[in-house]
């Protein structure tokens, strides 16, 4: 198979070329799953399909979290990475406003997530050891299905259109119980389980900056370890494989075993491009990994005021589903070879393009 310089690549930018393509691949599989809430007939969106689009959103989380820790070294202060989430919940508030029509601060849609754990994950990397943070994530793995059956999760949420609930009604919706609820238990990504994602990557970016290979066979053990622990547990627990608004993915809500499953899936999934990094077929991720904000905010877009205003796009049978996925991620490849032509050429960039397309 032809090979991608992809080493020469990442001297000349200094970034991670595995942790471009595992973005890019989280990005390949996560417009999947949401062009298919809208675009896809119900009775296509089968357990085959439902799998594909259901690991990107950890994958996004732990990468993450993992680069807090990456760029601590060079960014040693709380403040870089308030600001930066910051930035990123701003994003999500601009998303649901101005995309999707609904009040900010309600969805906890993933982008609000990720934003609210990066400073926390700076200050655990920084006062917490290894061991220390292993023992969180154990803490909350266990916590999660207690309190989902104490608060009894809703897979259903109120609707926060702004076309159906009042803006005088907004503030105390906004503080209300239902609210806190949903960002730590049963939004689109609350805090339980989503946060130990996030530590998790922490974990993973600090063994890799005391100079752990994910290459390794002890790795790939710990993978297969967790990965097989999560099927079984999955499957034994018997989880409800509920929907959300069309969304198919199979965590509503997210179980024990789907987080040892996705855990370890994802160490897999790292294994295995530490050996191939070089195919010229990652060529492809690695865009979309370049500029993951961009490409997260651009499909959205695309879905909301393109695809989904065009009836005829809307319950689509897989087949042509498949293509209209497929055209998408074309045009979102060939915005990346556009958006790596334009960061070369103009080098002072101010902040926020930088923030948004990626340095």
């Amino acid at each position: 198979m032809t090979e991608l310089n992809i080493h020469k690549t990442k001297m000349r930018s200094n970034r991670n070329s595995v942790i471009d393509i595992l973005r890019g691949i989280a990005i390949f599989t996560m417009v999947a799953a949401n062009l298919s809430a809208s675009l896809l007939q119900l009775e296509d969106k089968v357990l085959i399909f439902r799998l594909y689009g259901t690991f990107a959103a950890p994958l996004f989380i732990m990468l993450a979290g993992m680069m807090v820790v990456i760029t601590s070294v060079k960014h040693a202060s709380f403040r870089h990475f308030l600001k930066r989430g910051g930035l990123i919940i701003a994003f999500g508030c601009l998303l649901d406003v101005l995309v999707w029509h609904i009040y900010p601060l309600l969805s906890y849609d993933v982008l609000y997530l990720i934003g609210f754990c990066m400073p926390i994950v700076y200050l655990l990397s920084k006062y917490c050891t290894i061991s220390a943070r292993i023992s969180i994530v154990i803490l909350l793995v266990i916590l999660t299905p207690i309190l989902q059956t104490q608060f009894n999760y809703r897979v259903e949420l109120i609707s926060t259109e702004i076309a159906t609930l009042k803006f005088s009604d907004y503030p105390e919706f906004l503080l209300s119980r239902s609210t806190l609820q949903r960002f730590l238990l049963d939004g689109w990504f609350p805090v339980l389980p989503w946060l130990s994602f996030a530590i998790t990557g922490s974990i993973l970016g600090s063994l890799l900056g005391q100079g752990y290979s994910f290459a390794s066979k002890h790795f790939l053990a710990t993978g297969t370890v967790l990965f097989s622990i999560g099927v079984v547990l999955w499957l034994a627990l018997n989880p409800q494989l509920g929907m959300r608004e069309g969304y198919s993915e199979l965590f509503y809500p997210p179980t024990t075993g789907y987080w040892f499953t996705a855990t370890g899936l994802i160490f897999l999934a790292y294994y295995g491009i530490e050996h191939t990094q070089r195919f010229a077929i990652y060529a492809v991720f690695l865009k979309l990994g370049h500029a993951s904000l961009f490409m997260y905010l651009f499909h959205q877009a695309v879905l909301a005021f393109i695809l989904k205003p065009v009836g005829f796009l809307n319950n689509q049978p897989i087949s042509t589903f498949i293509l209209t996925y497929l055209v998408v991620i074309a045009v979102m490849v060939a915005v990346g070879y556009l958006l790596d032509k334009i960061k070369r050429e103009y080098k002072n960039m101010p902040f926020i393009l930088r923030f948004i397309i990626g340095s």
